[in-house]
């Protein structure tokens, strides 16, 4: 049986019905509700569950929190290595779609599905440019650099993290990791790349 809550809203209330949610889901608006128990605000306006649970509006408070039903999940956060997806490159940023996060072993909620990986995050070494290092389409390691309310910033500066498939510019068929250089099996042209030390194909 559905449970509703009443809650005032620009000079009307409302009955808003307690629904079911996952880790991630969008719960409400900041400007109307505050995160509360197994809620996060991600800096986007917005806040999301943590938990798998019932999703409980406060009126009085002005909070939205969610009552557990399962095992709590914790969110990303800093520290945490993640697969993605490079979404654009430009000048001096990359921008990754997260597909997954974990931190020592356990896996984490991805409430934001977008970082950012800045020029001088990505190597120890000089980088003239993000497009000599990084291509729309790579699937990429990295390590969280920070979380803030801006969004998620990552690096790749250690070797076992940065590319760990990457697609040729002309074939699209993955490249292959040969002495050290990425070779396109179609082509023969070869690529760079920021390269993990993990480079699934070789």
């Amino acid at each position: 049986m559905w449970k509703y809550t009443l809650f005032f809203k620009g000079g009307r209330f409302f009955l808003d019905k307690n629904e079911f949610v996952y880790p991630g889901n969008f719960l409400a608006y900041e400007e109307e509700f505050m995160a509360g128990q197994n809620a996060f605000e991600n800096g986007d306006g917005k806040v999301y569950s943590t938990v798998i649970g019932v999703k409980k509006l406060d009126s009085t408070n002005h909070e939205v929190s969610v009552q557990n039903a399962g095992k709590s999940r914790e969110i990303i956060s800093r520290g945490c290595t993640i697969l993605g997806v490079v979404f654009n490159v430009k000048d001096n940023v990359v921008l990754i779609e997260l597909k997954e996060a974990e931190l020592e072993g356990k896996r984490k909620v991805i409430t934001n599905g977008l970082a950012s990986l800045v020029i001088f995050n990505i190597s120890h070494e000089y980088v003239t440019s993000t497009h000599d290092v990084f291509k729309i389409g790579d699937i990429v390691r990295a390590r969280v650099l920070d979380v803030t309310n801006y969004g998620i910033e990552l690096h790749t500066k250690d070797s076992d993290l940065g590319v760990i498939k990457a697609f040729g510019s002309v074939s699209r068929k993955p490249l292959i990791l040969i002495s050290d250089q990425l070779r396109d099996p179609i082509t023969g042209h070869t690529e760079s790349r920021k390269i993990s030390s993990e480079y699934a194909l070789r």
